[in-house]
């Protein structure tokens, strides 16, 4: 309890202290520097949003002569598995804030800052200040998001208990997020749509379209022979959406008593559910990700029909396609945008569709070459960052001299 209380009163303190020096920043203005852009990450290095988001277009950017960093609060996925896992959340959470802040004053050294996600990650609290102190000290700050976060942690929600009362804990965050910046860049356009509904003195020029990127040039497109003995299905993502691909077992229950295959599983901490088919799991890291996924004959996409998964970006999608992998996908929003069905891979909205699907793959009854390959030209054409640059590029440079 004495813990508690004295995390309150620091945390108010900083929060005081944030407050006041938002006044003393805006009356000493500091320039920035031209052809400079800051993109402020919530995940360590080892994480695709990280990679795919901040880091790639950072990389491309610096290549044509522009000054990007990417910060984020830390850089080693074990410190940060380790301070979420193991350390006071409260003591976490305090750490996130003090490196937060020196990064937003750091800031003011570029001429955009473009946030992923959430300034403070996992962090409620405060009444949105840290977004309001950056937002006021720096006059070019675009939120960029992939997922809706707020369906991710069910907001909007009512605050009862005192601790959040007194912490200013803010129920419906994300959606207040929204209504505070002025550009965004989004994955979706149902996260389009989200913004604009959350924000309606936004104009839509305001507001970009840039699915997650991959930039497979330099890979093989996957190699399929005429039959294949044992197909192997294949699933990458977090751990904590486990619970998608829970929902395939039954009906791979069902087929693996007339078929022969696999499941592969590229993920976190290990998968180990109770079927009667062949499931290898295989630790996710950014060095072999790409020589796992080409294991996989078989991309496995399920979502349910719910606001979280509307929100999602369709990444697996993207990363199984832009290799040439044949995909089979719940035909909910960006799913249906990336794919079009049975042509370069395939959608189902319930069950039956599902199992007649798949039948047919086991059957051999599908040229999944010639399926892989459209695949592959899809995301090539749409899905790449060279696809997208110009308009990216054209986007960030908005309103200032880049």
């Amino acid at each position: 309890m004495i813990k508690k209380i004295l995390f309150i009163f620091e945390f108010l303190a900083f929060f005081v202290f944030v407050r006041l020096s938002t006044l003393l920043i805006k009356a000493n203005k500091i320039a920035s520097n031209p052809n400079s852009i800051l993109y402020l990450e919530n995940f360590p290095i080892e994480n695709s949003g990280y990679q795919y988001r901040a880091k790639k277009w950072a990389n491309l950017l610096n290549n044509k002569g522009i000054n990007c960093e990417v910060l984020t609060i830390l850089e080693s996925k074990t410190e940060f598995d380790n301070a979420l896992k193991n350390e006071p959340f409260s003591k976490f959470m305090l750490q996130a804030i003090k490196i937060r802040y020196q990064q937003c004053l750091y800031a003011k050294k570029f001429e955009t800052v473009i946030v992923r996600r959430e300034l403070l990650f996992q962090n409620d609290y405060g009444n949105l200040f840290m977004e309001k102190f950056l937002l006021k000290i720096h006059p070019n700050v675009i939120l960029d998001f992939d997922d809706d976060i707020s369906a991710a942690k069910k907001q909007p929600k009512r605050i009862t208990n005192i601790y959040g009362k007194l912490l200013l804990e803010d129920g419906n965050k994300f959606n207040n997020t929204l209504r505070l910046y002025k550009r965004f860049i989004v994955a979706s356009d149902y996260l389009k749509q989200k913004v604009l509904a959350e924000n309606p003195n936004i104009l839509e020029e305001n507001i970009l379209v840039i699915p997650t990127c991959v930039d497979y040039n330099q890979y093989q497109i996957k190699k399929y022979p005429q039959k294949i003995e044992q197909i192997v299905f294949g699933w990458i993502g977090g751990d904590h959406n486990y619970f998608l691909l829970d929902s395939l077992l039954p009906v791979l229950n069902k087929l693996a008593k007339d078929y022969d295959f696999k499941l592969i599983v590229i993920g976190g901490k290990k998968y180990e559910p109770n079927v009667n088919f062949e499931i290898e799991f295989i630790t996710w890291t950014l060095a072999t990700e790409v020589e796992n996924l080409y294991k996989i004959d078989i991309g496995l996409m399920p979502l349910n029909d719910d606001a979280r998964s509307r929100g999602k970006g369709g990444f697996k999608l993207i990363q199984y396609m832009g290799l040439g992998i044949v995909s089979v996908a719940s035909a909910i929003t960006i799913n249906r945008e990336i794919i079009s069905h049975n042509y370069d891979s395939f959608l189902y909205d319930n069950e039956q569709e599902l199992i007649a699907i798949l039948e047919a793959i086991l059957a051999n009854k599908i040229l999944l070459s010639k399926v892989g390959y459209r695949a592959r030209q899809k995301i090539e054409h749409n899905y790449t960052f060279k696809s997208v640059q110009e308009s990216y590029i054209n986007f960030i440079c908005q309103n200032n001299s880049l």
